[in-house]
């Protein structure tokens, strides 16, 4: 019995990563949409006056942030109990589909590469600025290649590797819990004054389940950049830059990939027309148009690895 699921969960897995990989993301509808309008019901219902205790700021962004997840994963769990086994692969897989971004990846990234290759700077300046949420008006070459490199590794592990770990740990529901608070991260786990607090209580439930993934992708980044001599680098640079980053999981697995791709990232950036002091991730020279090609590789590479390591241990 225990066999049987971990067979039909490494098949949902591989048919979820081979629609992606032809398809993509749906350009005219996503069932993430109408999260989103959802998400914005109830945070509109919930969410307190900003003069407000910061201790009832964040229960209500706790009470909104359960409203806004839970009544999805009630409906999924309750869509199990009533299908048969064969069904009830089917419906995994599609929903492992919906939850993941490797191709959308890619994709975004590619937008973003061609107008630099062309030298149409403002084209990849308003590119870049679709994935990113620092300030992008005024970008040089190498600045819009080093954001685009950064949103290509991160994204890799929130997008990519933490739904593989989720739905290898706890199937279906297991992802779509993680993607929909990854999501509520994305949408609410700003330190502007409207999140800050409300925000708290998302941010940290997305910390929490993307810390055991994101250490996993470091040493995947670090055996994936072996290729080119950089596993040692790659792991020196994470152990050691990562305290110093604002995020407890991005800057371990930037540090990593720059270590990975032989290239610096981090440094100085302007948020919401702010200059936000980064640390230096990585190590070696400024990147080019060319490496974000390369940190795209390295994000298929490690697919590529944890679907044979899945396959061996499984």
């Amino acid at each position: 019995m225990i066999l049987d699921w971990f067979s039909a969960t490494f098949g949902s897995l591989l048919c979820a990563l081979i629609i992606d990989r032809i398809v993509g993301e749906p350009k005219s509808w996503h069932p993430l949409v109408w999260f989103g309008a959802w998400v914005d019901s109830s945070r509109l219902f919930i969410q307190k006056p900003l003069d407000s205790l910061v201790r009832d700021q964040k229960i209500a962004g706790a009470l909104a942030w359960a409203m806004a997840v839970l009544p999805w994963l009630l409906v999924l769990l309750a869509l199990f109990c009533m299908l048969p086994s064969n069904a009830s692969w089917l419906v995994s897989t599609a929903v492992l589909y919906f939850c993941i971004g490797w191709q959308s990846l890619r994709e975004h990234a590619q937008a973003i590469e061609e107008p630099l290759l062309q030298g149409k700077l403002a084209e990849a300046r308003i590119e870049v600025g679709k994935i990113v949420s620092r300030d992008t008006e005024n970008l040089t070459e190498s600045e819009i290649a080093k954001a685009s490199i950064e949103s290509v590794l991160e994204n890799g592990s929130d997008a990519v590797f933490a739904p593989i770990f989720w739905f290898i740990i706890l199937g279906a529901p297991g992802v779509m819990l993680y993607r929909l608070a990854n999501t509520l991260d994305a949408m609410w786990g700003y330190k502007t004054d409207e999140f800050i607090y409300f925000g708290w209580f998302a941010a940290r439930v997305d910390d929490v389940l993307n810390f055991i993934p994101a250490r996993l992708v470091v040493y995947t980044y670090a055996l994936c950049g072996a290729l080119h001599g950089n596993f040692s680098r790659a792991k020196r640079c994470a152990r050691r830059q990562s305290l110093y980053w604002k995020s407890p999981n991005a800057g371990p697995v930037m540090a990593a990939g720059a270590g990975a791709l032989g290239v610096k990232l981090g440094g100085d950036a302007e948020y919401f027309g702010k200059l936000e002091t980064r640390p230096t991730l990585g190590e070696g020279r400024d990147p080019s148009v060319q490496d974000i090609a390369a940190s795209i590789q390295l994000v298929d590479r490690g697919v590529f690895v944890w679907v044979a390591l899945i396959f061996v241990l499984i």
